[in-house]
């Protein structure tokens, strides 16, 4: 997958699990643990889980498209270059020698230096860290998040891929976890300019990596695909795997954040009904076919299952999704749960 998106924690670990099927939370967390996959920020200002053998290469890709804005967010929050460069030292130093501590322990280290620092300043600043390839999350605490850690002490075996080859290696690996694709997609998901996104298409084309192809005929919109996975939609190919007809996906899943235009899974009339308000918060899907059919999320009250609502339209169907929802649980430890189908809430009329 390359990366997936880790903004909600309990989202992000189970966006792993739906994908490994037979782990468990455990092994998740063990992965962290074990320096084999990190929490940090590769692209997008976004934080992510990426292998930690490809966080620095994808930084050192990405960051231009990222860094450029940091000194006018620090203008608009009042954090001067030396009052930066300050915090920066000592959260190194403090983290030094393979401690690992979380964001309180680590701006308690701040105020004990007798660095004033205000509140505003403290997500800038750990972003900055991590973006910057100077930390990462890493170990996972009692407390169920991972620590920060400095990525030189934290990753052994970082790969190093620069210029041509990083280009030409995330669009390879974008295309065969997502494909069919368009340049617009990897444009967006990487953050790159639509200029460097169709370069390396290009130059992943020219190595064999994807390969260009038309929708219906030769006028139709153009999207990239691996070699691979065009094998398994040709006519007369080999089956293709089948996963679960139903699916219970995380919030801020890549099966719609993995792409720009997402209208191939979800009718853009229901976008409102999976990010409310439009405010970049996306909810868990109810998944099937490849579609999406309604939402999902714990119940708040103690003893309750999950609630199943489906977007207007559409139909959710709860026994269908029973195996789906014993893997969720065996996952997270949970004893068995039930679902519980919500009424599909009427459109808002405007001036009602």
């Amino acid at each position: 997958m390359l990366a997936v998106q880790g903004q909600d924690w309990r989202s992000a670990r189970w966006a792993l699990g739906v994908r490994t099927p037979g782990t468990t939370v455990a092994d998740v967390h063990a992965a962290f643990s074990e320096a084999r996959i990190v929490r940090s920020w590769p692209m997008r200002g976004t934080i992510h889980v990426v292998a930690a053998e490809d966080i620095g290469w994808m930084q050192t890709a990405l960051n231009h498209r990222v860094l450029a804005g940091a000194p006018k967010r620090r203008e608009t929050i009042g954090l001067g270059d030396a009052t930066l460069d300050r915090i920066v030292d000592v959260s190194l130093a403090a983290l030094r020698g393979g401690n690992a501590l979380d964001r309180d322990g680590l701006s308690a280290v701040w105020t004990d230096a007798g660095i004033e620092w205000q509140s505003g300043w403290r997500y800038h600043v750990i972003w900055w860290l991590c973006q910057n390839g100077l930390t990462t999350f890493g170990p996972v605490h009692d407390s169920g998040e991972p620590l920060l850690v400095r990525a030189d002490e934290w990753i052994t075996a970082p790969r190093t891929l620069t210029g041509d080859d990083a280009l030409g290696e995330l669009a390879c690996r974008y295309t065969a976890a997502r494909g069919p694709v368009t340049e617009k997609d990897f444009a967006w998901w990487t953050g790159l300019t639509v200029r460097e996104a169709r370069r390396a298409l290009a130059l992943t084309a020219e190595a064999g990596g994807v390969i260009p192809v038309r929708l219906n005929d030769a006028s139709g919109p153009q999207y990239w695909v691996t070699p691979e996975t065009l094998g398994t939609i040709l006519p007369a190919s080999r089956p293709t795997p089948q996963l679960s007809e139903w699916l219970l996906l995380p919030a801020f899943d890549e099966h719609l954040l993995g792409y720009t235009d997402r209208a191939a899974q979800l009718d853009p009339a229901h976008f409102d009904r999976i990010v409310p308000g439009r405010n970049g918060m996306f909810l868990a899907t109810v998944v099937s076919d490849g579609r999406v059919r309604g939402t999902w999320r714990r119940g708040q009250r103690i003893g309750s299952g999950i609630e199943l609502t489906a977007l207007p339209g559409e139909r959710v169907d709860p026994s269908a999704l029973m195996p789906e929802l014993a893997r969720w649980c065996d996952f997270h430890g949970f004893a068995p749960l039930t679902f519980d189908l919500q009424e599909t809430p009427k459109p808002q009329i405007s001036g009602t």
